[in-house]
């Protein structure tokens, strides 16, 4: 598996491009990590890769086959996961009709409950909560089940440990650490060094929509004056 993406250019119109040129790749079992300041582009990055961001130019492929400019759905069914920022479960609906929804556009429709309770046992025994009513770090872990229900080669996580606690955000680091093992390929929007540090393959430093500079995880330590000064206010 490769997923690749080339010289993506997006934003809402033409007169206002938040990303502009960026190009990086993922192997398969790789964690790429996105750092920088708030505002720079990130989550917008990875909006454009679901085509939840209208492209000006550049493309988008997965295993050789193009699917930027795709609908979203289509992205998803390729085999892409996003896990956006602040989770956006289905608040109203219990923990077990978020996860339906997430396999929805599989051709099955079913969702995997024996891979999901072993991955996240806290939900085994929320199955039927109302999601809203869970805490952040079982949110957390739903919206990340939600998007694993495709079963994707390729997961977007958008800052998923923001304001959790030390324990969960330890969780989190190892279900990515044991994706990888799985096969499965992690772009990720992080802001904690200790987490890149445990998780990245690859770091790629963003400021003003584009990507300053891309780092492999031995070269991290002789360049941590740039990545500070890169996520510095």
């Amino acid at each position: 598996m490769k997923f690749h993406v080339e010289k993506l250019t997006a934003g809402y119109t033409p007169d206002s491009q938040t990303v502009h040129d960026i190009s990086f790749e993922v192997d398969q079992s790789e964690t790429l990590c996105l750092l920088g300041r708030n505002g720079v582009g990130k989550t917008t990055l990875l909006k454009a890769i679901m085509g939840l961001m209208p492209h000006m130019q550049g493309s988008v492929y997965l295993d050789d086959e193009r699917i930027s400019r795709c609908p979203t759905e289509q992205i998803a069914g390729a085999g892409i996961g996003y896990v956006p920022q602040g989770r956006r479960l289905f608040r109203e609906l219990t923990v077990q009709e978020n996860l339906e929804i997430g396999a929805y556009i599989r051709p099955h429709n079913r969702v995997d409950y024996e891979r999901i309770f072993d991955l996240f046992p806290g939900l085994g025994d929320r199955i039927g909560q109302i999601s809203g009513t869970l805490s952040g770090g079982e949110q957390q872990m739903l919206a990340m089940a939600r998007a694993l229900c495709l079963d994707p080669k390729i997961l977007l996580l958008d800052e998923p440990t923001e304001g959790l606690m030390p324990t969960m955000v330890q969780t989190i680091a190892e279900l990515v650490k044991y994706l990888m093992s799985t096969g499965v390929s992690v772009v990720m929007v992080e802001q904690r060094l200790d987490i890149v540090k445990l998780v990245a393959s690859h770091i790629c430093l963003m400021d003003s929509g584009s990507i300053v500079k891309t780092l492999s995880i031995e070269e991290l330590p002789s360049n941590m004056e740039t990545i500070h000064r890169t996520l510095s206010v």
